[in-house]
């Protein structure tokens, strides 16, 4: 907690203990339960080669219980291309926004976690307005926020990268996203990096408001092609056909947040690997059903 004179201002988190665990014993034992799962592939096995300065990573925001052993395998993978000592900065893409929306910025200087407070960048958020010529548009978000998109990501950010300051921001499903990605490189280039885009796939069923195949296995073949067109788009670093699937099919849910992502990894030549691929229903089943992927790319 801050002390008397203390004129560091901390977001607050309104998700723990409903989207993952409330404390930092119950954290280490759930991520400590994850330790048998690999997803196809994983760390070292996915990436190989000597360490770089930036390494990329799309990977899921569900509640901890359907997708956090995979969004940490995710951030797991793209640590070790980084080597052991991690990235100075790492950059959380969320969104849940439509398109034509600013991208969202907060000006705090740490976000609170179970595991500690993690450290905010909200200083490179001018350098961006700077490197993107006017282009971007930013709205510093105030005030108590239930979007999971970022903060679910940040206790495992803090648990394998405890000393990377955190650039945390949301992208619209827009080229505005691609203007974004092209300021990020340009701010972090000398910067060692991580950048991590955080988005679902497709949210199939009567809850989410989108089932045009209908209930049942049709409904299931038509959410696993949905995604699937999804992933093949990320896998091929292709920023327009991310968005395109996003806003046409619901293939994702923060689509500019992977097609940012995805610029860079292009911009970097990078290679791209599927960690692992799985939906809701394969932990719960159910008529409702979220499809989840993690990817890695490595310049």
């Amino acid at each position: 907690m801050p002390g008397a004179g203390d004129c560091r201002t901390i977001r607050r988190s309104p998700l723990a203990g409903r989207w993952y665990p409330a404390s930092a014993r119950e954290i280490a034992r759930e991520i400590a339960g994850w330790e048998d799962y690999r997803g196809a592939d994983c760390a070292a096995a996915a990436v190989g080669g000597p360490p770089r300065t930036k390494a990329l990573c799309t990977v899921p925001h569900a509640g901890w219980y359907f997708s956090g052993r995979l969004a940490a395998r995710a951030l797991e993978a793209a640590g070790a291309v980084l080597g052991p000592e991690g990235p100075e900065v790492a950059v959380v893409l969320g969104g849940h926004l439509p398109p034509g929306a600013p991208v969202i910025a907060y000006a705090e200087d740490a976000w609170e976690t179970p595991l500690g407070p993690v450290e905010l960048a909200p200083g490179l958020v001018p350098e961006l307005a700077g490197a993107s010529g006017g282009r971007l548009r930013f709205r510093t978000w105030e005030g108590p926020t239930g979007d999971n998109t970022v903060e679910v990501e940040l206790p495992l950010v803090k648990h394998f990268f405890p000393r990377a300051r955190v650039l945390a921001l949301r992208a619209a499903p827009d080229r505005s996203a691609e203007t974004l990605a092209g300021a990020l490189l340009d701010v972090l280039r000398d910067r060692k990096t991580l950048f991590v885009a955080s988005t679902d796939l497709t949210h199939y069923g009567d809850a989410y408001g989108f089932s045009p195949a209908g209930p049942g296995p049709a409904g299931e073949r038509f959410r696993e092609e949905n995604d699937r067109a999804f992933v093949e788009a990320a896998l091929a670093m292709d920023a327009g056909a991310m968005l395109n699937l996003g806003n046409r099919r619901s293939a994702a849910c923060s689509a500019g947040a992977a097609a940012a992502i995805g610029r860079i990894a292009a911009e970097l030549k990078a290679a791209g690997r599927l960690i692992d691929y799985y939906a809701s229903t394969d932990i719960l089943p159910g008529e409702q059903s979220v499809g989840y992927a993690g990817i890695v790319y490595a310049p």
